[in-house]
């Protein structure tokens, strides 16, 4: 990857956290260096940042009496974090009074603030009224979030969790390609209940589902995810609608397909359900034999509705892997298949065969999110055709 994040790191309690989400953003590939606010110093040692960096910390121009131009030059996203309500308001009104906010004001790229604090002072008129300002002038702010705080109160102040703050450093790092597009993904696995406790269902985790939805919204695009159960996290900034069984996923598909422009059938639906649901659990008596009745087909019902949508399915297969997703392919009226082996169901490993009308592509990739990226890159082209 070998993009540049410029971490500010300022005088907070959270800033114990901020050493693993360093560690963790230079494992995402990225080139990392810390500037730090003289007080926050206090908290950590600039020794703990250069060591899990590589680079030497920053605090003042002693060094380098132009630190916070060649700083600025050298970032391609700078990122505050635990942001002070003090430097985020110093940042809303263009003050630069040590090198951190004269950085700020050198910089000219992705600024991401990841604000910290106690929940009144965060509630307070004049906070919200310079973050207004920071957001209307296009500066990504990772709300914080509802928890326990170090003076013990409870209440909306938490320094967002790690994994938002990656996913946002991924979002502004990402091109645009999916600007103005509607999506909507299925996911995860449905159940089919006999009784209310017993049902039939499959081992699909979601994880393939949320990584195309992480993915999409870092290209830009508006996502909806409509979700059976999982077992993967959900993806930060995504609108996920739960449902259990086909039927309600059916129902949610439908409602939702109005203004989508893609539309990805990832979900591990059931082909079968009960034909009669018992409302009582039932008792162990014997042998059980146990009547099937097929679901409705609800890709095939969205392909006869598709219009000019972009509609991808995914074919899961223990034999003739392409000759079967080929079919679907055809008989769903689908732009694009994925093609999957069994095993890659709940698996982290993600391999198979992307099929369009046009010819056949294989993959393979040690996690679903590699994947992810490659099967939108894949759409990206096919819709720009």
């Amino acid at each position: 990857m070998g993009r540049n994040v410029l971490v500010g790191i300022t005088g907070g309690i959270a800033i114990y956290k901020v050493c693993d989400l360093v560690r963790d953003i230079r494992r995402e590939g990225y080139n990392v260096r810390v500037v730090m606010t003289p007080f926050a110093e206090r908290f950590v040692g600039r020794i703990t940042f250069e060591t899990l960096t590589g680079h030497r910390v920053l605090t003042d121009w002693d060094v380098d009496p132009l630190a916070h131009i060649n700083l600025a030059r050298w970032a391609d996203l700078f990122l505050i974090a635990p942001c002070t309500v003090n430097t985020l308001s110093k940042v809303a009104l263009g003050i630069g009074d040590n090198l951190l906010t004269t950085t700020v004001l050198a910089y000219d790229g992705p600024l991401i603030l990841a604000p910290a604090a106690n929940t009144v002072m965060w509630r307070s008129a004049p906070v919200q009224e310079n973050l207004k300002k920071l957001k209307d002038r296009g500066v990504i702010v990772v709300e914080p979030e509802w928890g326990v705080l170090a003076c013990e109160e409870e209440g909306e102040g938490k320094l967002a969790g790690k994994e938002r703050i990656l996913d946002w450093i991924h979002y502004a790092l990402t091109p645009k390609r999916l600007k103005g597009k509607r999506v909507l993904i299925t996911c995860g696995a449905t159940r089919e209940y006999l009784d209310p406790i017993r049902f039939i269902s499959n081992e699909s985790s979601g994880e393939m589902g949320f990584s195309l939805a992480r993915v999409m919204r870092w290209e830009g695009a508006d996502v909806k995810v409509i979700a059976g159960f999982t077992t993967a996290e959900e993806p930060p900034e995504v609108e996920v609608i739960r449902v259990r069984t086909s039927e309600e996923m059916r129902n949610e598909v439908m409602k939702a397909l109005e203004g989508v422009d893609i539309i990805v059938m990832n979900a591990a639906v059931s082909d079968f359900r009960p034909k009669k649901r018992e409302d009582r659990k039932i008792k162990r008596r014997g042998d059980l034999i146990l009547e099937l009745e097929r679901t409705g087909d609800i890709i095939g019902e969205v392909g006869k509705r598709k219009g000019n949508r972009f509609l991808v399915g995914f074919a899961l297969e223990t034999e003739d892997l392409e000759k079967n997703a080929r079919r679907k392919l055809k008989e769903k009226n689908l732009d694009m298949i994925i093609a999957n082996p069994h095993d890659v169901m709940g698996s982290r490993h993600h391999r198979g065969v992307l099929l369009t009308r046009e010819g056949a592509e294989e993959f393979s990739f040690p996690s679903k999110l590699e994947s992810a990226k490659f099967l939108v890159d894949r759409i990206v082209r096919a819709i720009s055709s």
